[in-house]
C-alpha cells in the first residue's frame, strides 16, 4: 500500500523529481554525442584530419561509453548514485569544455574518450534512481522515457545545422559546457537533499555477485540479445545503410535525412508506448514477440521495394520500423527480472554496454566489409540477421511474473 501512495500526492513529486533531473543530464550529454556529426566538417578543415581521424574521434566517444558500462554500474550499486552520480557530472562538463578546447587530433580524441567514459555513468545512475525511488512496476516507464532521449538527440541533431549554422564549433561546445554545470549543480542539490522512497535492499550495500553471475541469469542474457538487436538495427540500419539506400534509390542527402528523422520519431514514440503498456510484467514477452516478428516483416518488405518506392513509401516504412524497434526499451525490465533490486545499475549498464557494443560495430560494419565500398545487397543482409536475432531472443522468453512491490 505504501507503494501505490508513493504515486500520488506531494509524495510523487519528490519520488519523480530526482529522476527527471537526472534524465535532463541525460539529454544534455546524448545532445554531445550527436552534435559532433554537425561539426565534423568544420574540425576536419580545421585541424586537416583525414576521414578516418574524423571518424575515429566519433567512434572513439561510443566505444569509451559501452566499454565503461560495466564499471559504472557496479560503482553505482557499490556507492549509489548519490555519491557516485554528481563526480560523473563534474568530470563530463570538464571534458566537453577541454574538447572545446582542443588543439589538435589527439586532445579530440583523448576529450571524446573522457567524456564518453564519465557519461557512461548517467544512463545506468537514471536506472538506479528509478529503481530506488519509484514503484517497481514503473521501471519499464522510467528507462522508456530515459531511453527516448537518445531518439531525441538524434532528431535535434537534424535541426542543428538550421539552429546554429553560423555559430563556430568552439563557442557551441563553450555553451554546452556551461549548460552542462548548471544542470550538474541542479542533479547534485536534487540527490543530496532527498532520500529514497524505498528502503535500501541488503544488496544494494555491496555487490557479491560477479558479472560473470548476472550473465548466467537467463533473463539477463535475453535482456542484453534484445538491447543488441534494437540498438544495432537503429544505429545501423538508420546510419550507414541510408547512404546505400540513397545509391539505390536515387534519393537526394535532404529526403534521406527525412527518412532517418521518420526512423528516430518513431523510436521515440515506441519507446513510449512500450513504457506505457509494459508496466504489468506479463505484458513484455507479448509485446515483444509481436513487435520483433512484424519488425523482421517490415525489414524484408523495406529491403524488397526500397529501389522502387518512393520517398513517402519509405518515410512511412521507417516511421513503422522505429514504432516497433522502439520496444527495445523493454529489455532492461526484463533483464531487471533476472536480479535483485539493489543490482539495478548493474543490469542497465550491462544491457546497455551491449547495444552500445552492438550499434559501434554495426556502424564501423561498412568499413569492414569492401573498405567502406560494400554493396546496398551485403549491408541489407547483415541488418536482416540481426531482425531474426531480436525476433529468436524474443520467442525465447518465458512466462513472465510480477516480483512483490517493495517499499
Amino acid at each position: 500500500m505504501r507503494g501505490e501512495a508513493s504515486e500520488s500526492g506531494p509524495g510523487n513529486f519528490r519520488a519523480w523529481w530526482p529522476w527527471c533531473v537526472a534524465v535532463l543530464f541525460l539529454l544534455w550529454q546524448v545532445d554531445f554525442q550527436f552534435a559532433y556529426g554537425f561539426f565534423a566538417e568544420s574540425i576536419q578543415q580545421e585541424f586537416r584530419l583525414t576521414a578516418f581521424e574524423t571518424a575515429a574521434i566519433s567512434l572513439a566517444y561510443l566505444l569509451a561509453y559501452g566499454l565503461m558500462q560495466l564499471p559504472a554500474g557496479l560503482l553505482l550499486d557499490r556507492f549509489g548514485a548519490r555519491q557516485v552520480l554528481p563526480i560523473a557530472a563534474g568530470f563530463s562538463i570538464l571534458s566537453v569544455f577541454l574538447f572545446s578546447e582542443a588543439q589538435g587530433f589527439w586532445t579530440l580524441l583523448g576529450t571524446r574518450i573522457l567524456a564518453g567514459g564519465f557519461m557512461a555513468f548517467v544512463f545506468p545512475g537514471t536506472g538506479k534512481i528509478a529503481r530506488s525511488r519509484l514503484p517497481a512496476r514503473r521501471f519499464a516507464l522510467a528507462m522508456a522515457v530515459a531511453d527516448m532521449c537518445f531518439g531525441i538527440g538524434a532528431i535535434s541533431a537534424v535541426f542543428i545545422p538550421a539552429l546554429f549554422e553560423d555559430t563556430p564549433w568552439r563557442v557551441l561546445m563553450l555553451g554546452q559546457a556551461l549548460l552542462g554545470l548548471a544542470l550538474g549543480v541542479l542533479l547534485w542539490v536534487t540527490l543530496l537533499f532527498t532520500k529514497p522512497v524505498h528502503a535500501p535492499s541488503h544488496e544494494a550495500g555491496g555487490i557479491k555477485h560477479s558479472i560473470v553471475d548476472s550473465l548466467q541469469r537467463p533473463l539477463v542474457r535475453l535482456g542484453i540479445g534484445l538491447y543488441v538487436w534494437g540498438a544495432g538495427l537503429i544505429l545501423g540500419f538508420g546510419g550507414y545503410w541510408n547512404v546505400k539506400l540513397q545509391e539505390a534509390c536515387g534519393c537526394t542527402a535532404a529526403e534521406i535525412s527525412t527518412l532517418e528523422l521518420g526512423l528516430f520519431s518513431g523510436l521515440a514514440m515506441g519507446m513510449l508506448v512500450a513504457g506505457m503498456l509494459g508496466g504489468r510484467v506479463e505484458r513484455l514477452r507479448g509485446i515483444l514477440r509481436t513487435s520483433t516478428t512484424l519488425t523482421l516483416v517490415l525489414i524484408t518488405v523495406t529491403l524488397w521495394v526500397s529501389r522502387t518506392a518512393s520517398t513517402d513509401q519509405l518515410l512511412v516504412l521507417m516511421v513503422a520500423l522505429g514504432l516497433l524497434i522502439g520496444t527495445c526499451s523493454l529489455s532492461f525490465a526484463v533483464a531487471g527480472l533476472g536480479l535483485p533490486a539493489g543490482q539495478a545499475a548493474t543490469v542497465v549498464a550491462i544491457v546497455n554496454a551491449g547495444g552500445c557494443l552492438s550499434g559501434a560495430i554495426l556502424q564501423a560494419l561498412p568499413i569492414w566489409l569492401g573498405e567502406g565500398n560494400a554493396s546496398f545487397f551485403t549491408i541489407s543482409v547483415s541488418y536482416f540477421g540481426i531482425a531474426v536475432f531480436g525476433a529468436w531472443v524474443a520467442w525465447r522468453i518465458p512466462r513472465l511474473t510480477s516480483p512483490p512491490e517493495t517499499v
